[in-house]
């Protein structure tokens, strides 16, 4: 899938009813994301570009920039 990773901010203020979100933003401390806020915007990411995020690393996604560095590692493939 072909998708921009630049569209996570929008997705992660729909997802959370922020108007602003930034890269730099962190997703619990800044954006004041819960537990199931932050499930929810990593399934939309996982369906949106066709990856998927082991459980695993879900603990080393802290920013916005994370998420959208993980859909472009991933979403080029090999």
């Amino acid at each position: 899938m072909s998708a921009d990773p630049a569209e996570i901010p929008t997705i992660v203020g729909l997802q959370l009813g922020r108007e602003e979100v930034l890269p730099e933003h962190r997703l619990f401390e800044d954006l004041g994301a819960e537990s199931g806020d932050f499930v929810a915007i990593v399934a939309i990411v996982e369906e949106r570009y066709g990856i998927f995020i082991e459980e695993e690393e879900l603990p080393a996604i802290r920013t916005v920039a994370d998420l959208q560095r993980l859909a472009r590692e991933r979403s080029s493939g090999p």
